[in-house]
């Protein structure tokens, strides 16, 4: 029987072994993923002869990651199979990659049906291109940094540390107080996780201050999945500050993640305007996923 325990700090170094070596770049995998979302999704882990199995319970449903690890693969999934009767629902699998699709398939044929599912594709991008911005494909990007740059000049990144954490609580809070009609309460729970375990996470974040007044106008924070790919948790922009996202963006990678191949965006949650803006940035890996149905 599988003991699932739910996600402490004191679980990082642990997970981030199985993580690093899984070869997966979905954004799933990172424990601070993990962390700041474990109250939202009821999010329980444990390890299975050489696998670790996280296990989701979101609005009464069951939902379970591959596992990552090395051994016996179909061996793990049944001990999955015989967990989720618990949960009196179908025995699913969330987020599989093409690549987790393949393995899952091989291990048990023709058990899973496959459903695709567009919101949950993640956005990658060649980390080079979002430092850059070369080309006229980015010709936009460029002009909304010209014209924030035109007010505020070209010396306004900072790390994200201890010492501003705080003022980038503020300015969530003032980016949320203009959100008229959006229930941000996950949202907020999660951004005050990520703060306030900044360093414990191991996220690495940055932001940009307004010259005007002085003030904090935009936040990111993201934290690795392995050696060639970084995942951007959280990024917000006060409109107050017109083409600051694009400052952001750019100065964080530019200044922390030049070692890192690939960036993950993460996936844009079926929101046009967020599909609109993350597409328009030019993505050298959309990263499909699917859902795993056991077919009975």
């Amino acid at each position: 029987m599988l003991d699932f325990k739910e996600v402490t700090l004191d679980m990082k170094k642990k997970v981030d072994s199985y993580f690093e070596n899984s070869g997966q770049m979905g954004s799933e995998y990172t424990f601070a993923n993990l962390f700041i979302w474990r109250k939202m999704n009821n999010v329980r882990i444990t390890e299975y002869n050489g696998f670790l199995i996280i296990k989701y319970n979101f609005r009464g449903q069951c939902f379970y990651a591959i596992p990552t690890g090395s051994g016996n693969l179909k061996d793990a999934i049944e001990a999955m199979y015989e967990d989720s009767k618990s949960c009196g629902d179908d025995f699913k699998l969330y987020g599989l990659s093409n690549e987790s699709v393949a393995l899952l398939e091989q291990a048990m044929p023709g058990a899973f049906e496959f459903k695709k599912n567009r919101d949950w594709y993640d956005y990658i991008y060649n980390a080079q291109d979002l430092i850059t911005l070369v080309g006229k494909k980015y010709s936009a990007k460029r002009n909304h940094i010209n014209k924030f740059e035109s007010i505020n000049g070209t010396d306004c990144y900072e790390d994200l540390t201890e010492g501003n954490i705080e003022e980038c609580m503020e300015a969530y809070n003032k980016w949320a107080a203009a959100q008229e009609g959006m229930d941000l309460t996950n949202e907020a729970s999660a951004v005050t996780e990520a703060l306030t375990n900044f360093t414990a996470l191991g996220l690495k974040g940055g932001l940009i201050r307004s010259r005007i007044t002085g003030n904090v106008c935009a936040f990111t924070a993201g934290s690795p999945v392995n050696k060639d790919v970084f995942v951007i948790h959280i990024e917000k922009g006060l409109q107050e500050c017109p083409g600051v996202y694009a400052v952001i963006n750019r100065d964080f990678a530019k200044h922390n993640l030049s070692n890192y191949k690939y960036i993950n965006r993460e996936d844009d949650m079926g929101l046009p305007g967020l599909r609109k803006a993350k597409l328009s940035y030019h993505p050298a890996i959309l990263l499909e996923k699917s859902m795993a149905v056991f077919r009975k």
